[in-house]
């Protein structure tokens, strides 16, 4: 009987198929066949072999942005053998980073640190299938099932326009990819050929990563006279109620900042800023994050993520 009961549960797991499974489905169809031009049976036949991965909804639910304490965040990314690679692939990379810096005004560190903690600087691209991610998110995970089904939807464009295994292609849970963890939209949009070689490569070229991310920065507002974060006393806030709010920046004015010799003459005044505080070992530390630590949320919508990447920029210098 048990035999029997495992039979049909294996059988049941590798007939499951997104194909047929409601709006999401259809909407898909409509999408890739009617506007972008795939044809049903390639549409149908790929969808048929993307496979449902609850992992992916387990991890997307509990990310380490949101659920760990910003000490053990930190500990994680700030950490000697991430420091020391760090540095060792700025020097085997000097040229490129000096490129980017050059061109777009990203300071080399920080192109640096993005890669250092999104990948390891190439070393973890993940493991997932990204048909397999965006699908599963697409449609088993409600509360961003529209995000992801564009996702989707770019996924298949990008593998046409690239000439990419859609099959083949694997990344993070969240369907990211390549050294610099690109979703597939973002890849698309802000992916540039930059060893110039005619072919715009985020899983296997260097160069292509490095001025994507300073790319990507750029377009999102980095301005290279303009410090990154700057830390301020709590006696100088006179609004806290928007701390850590990243999706909605302030303009640093006098309603939110009291005089403050520690802001003086900064370019940092009457600009878009955010309000933030760490608790690091037992201590709350505020701080207000200019246009530049904005542009690194964009890369990911956490205030954790971004301190985290210019802290890690800081030790590389």
């Amino acid at each position: 009987m048990i035999r029997i009961f495992l039979l049909l549960f294996l059988y049941a797991a590798n007939t499951f198929s997104y194909v047929d499974k409601g709006e999401t489905f259809e909407y898909l169809k409509s999408e890739l066949i009617l506007n972008h031009g795939f044809s049903e049976d390639y549409v149908v036949s790929t969808l048929n072999k993307a496979i449902k991965q609850d992992k992916i909804i387990q991890s997307i639910s509990e990310p380490a942005e949101f659920t760990w304490t910003w000490d053990r965040y930190k500990d994680l990314f700030i950490e000697e053998k991430r420091i020391q690679n760090g540095k060792k692939f700025i020097s085997e990379n000097i040229g490129t980073l000096k490129k980017a810096e050059t061109r777009f005004g990203v300071p080399k560190e920080i192109i640096t640190s993005i890669l250092g903690v999104e990948t390891r600087y190439g070393k973890i691209m993940g493991s997932y299938r990204v048909l397999d991610a965006l699908t599963t998110l697409s449609f088993d995970f409600p509360r961003r099932s529209k995000f992801f089904t564009n996702e989707l939807i770019n996924l298949f464009l990008l593998s046409r326009e690239n000439n990419l295994e859609i099959l083949s292609l694997k990344g993070s849970y969240a369907g990211a990819m390549g050294y610099g963890q690109f979703i597939p939209s973002s890849y698309r949009a802000y992916a540039i050929d930059f060893d110039n070689d005619g072919y715009v490569d985020l899983l296997n070229s260097v160069d292509d990563a490095i001025g994507s991310i300073a790319n990507y920065l750029y377009i999102h507002g980095w301005n290279k006279d303009l410090p990154t974060i700057r830390r301020i006393d709590q006696k100088f806030l006179s609004n806290t109620q928007s701390i850590n709010s990243v999706r909605n920046p302030l303009i640093l004015a006098p309603n939110i900042l009291h005089a403050s010799d520690e802001l003086e003459n900064e370019d940092i005044l009457d600009q878009s800023v955010l309000l933030l505080s760490y608790d690091e070992r037992g201590k709350t530390n505020f701080f207000v994050g200019t246009a530049n630590f904005i542009a690194i949320t964009k890369y990911n919508r956490s205030h954790f993520y971004a301190k985290a990447v210019y802290d890690l920029s800081i030790e590389l210098r």
